[in-house]
């Protein structure tokens, strides 16, 4: 790792986030979820061919995006193998890039601790995605450290998510993650992330928390609300807007040139200044 790299790794999570937005001046997150059954000519479904993918894809993205959010399942499915080319391609990024490990860990404690270690350490994430279900011990070690951050997921994109996500009534269970978080939030490196496909939930944790960072995913091929999450950011000033599939999958258009062209019509939609 590059001393520039080390220097920017090192620096308190929330300025590193508001630095990587005001670099680049939009909310937009690139989702890394390489499905190697979709991966265009030219690239072997195996691992080869999703590194080789995933580093052109950063090489043509890496303009346009403040973050992005490696689905750590696209690797780990390839065993030893697919951590080593996730190291590699973590890398690659350059610097003043937020690298968010979308692990969805959520343990007791002291498991939680060394999932932390895994990410943090071991791999030089500089946030993570964590579930809350075992309540703030699962949280906790991942925020230990003001130089890393968490987003702890609270309304999810897909359907089946309010199934627990609304049980409880009034207030509803989600709510209480909310509430949870924003007790934890001493260091200023914790949000939550809110799906783009519950326009109605994310408009009411926003005029309750306004100062929460949002992670919100579901924009593009879930068909989540673009001008409901670009206005939650923008009320805040700070957030993240995932688009995973819609970028790196285009339906027509010549690789890798139709992703940067995504890349950039995404940074623009998500811009953080009303224009």
């Amino acid at each position: 790792m590059s001393k520039k790299n080390v220097i920017f790794r090192a620096m308190q999570f929330k300025s590193k986030f508001y630095q990587c937005l005001q670099q680049k001046q939009t909310f937009l997150c690139i989702g890394i979820d390489p499905d190697p059954l979709k991966l265009p000519a030219g690239f072997t479904a195996d691992s080869d061919g999703v590194y080789g993918f995933v580093r052109e894809v950063i090489a043509a993205t890496s303009a346009y995006t403040p973050a992005y959010k490696f689905n750590l399942a696209f690797f780990e499915q390839w065993g030893s193998k697919g951590w080593q080319i996730l190291e590699r391609l973590l890398a690659a990024v350059p610097p003043n890039i937020l690298l968010i490990g979308d692990a969805k860990r959520g343990d007791i404690g002291n498991s939680a601790r060394f999932y932390a270690k895994a990410l943090f350490e071991a791999l030089p994430f500089d946030a993570a995605t964590i579930s809350p279900y075992l309540g703030s011990e699962s949280i906790q070690p991942f925020i230990d450290d003001e130089s890393h951050g968490a987003f702890v997921l609270c309304v999810t994109s897909n359907p089946s998510g309010r199934e627990i996500q609304d049980f409880g009534g009034n207030p509803p269970l989600y709510l209480k993650v909310a509430e949870i978080v924003q007790q934890m939030n001493r260091l200023n490196n914790l949000g939550l992330v809110i799906g783009a496909t519950k326009p109605e939930q994310l408009v009411n944790v926003r005029q309750m928390y306004p100062e929460l960072p949002f992670l919100i995913p579901g924009v593009g091929a879930q068909g989540g609300e673009i001008e409901t999450a670009v206005k939650v950011c923008r009320q805040c000033g700070t957030g993240l807007i995932n688009v995973s599939r819609a970028i790196l999958f285009p339906a027509s258009g010549r690789f890798p040139e139709n992703i940067a062209r995504q890349a950039a019509h995404y940074q623009k939609q998500f811009s953080r200044i009303d224009s």
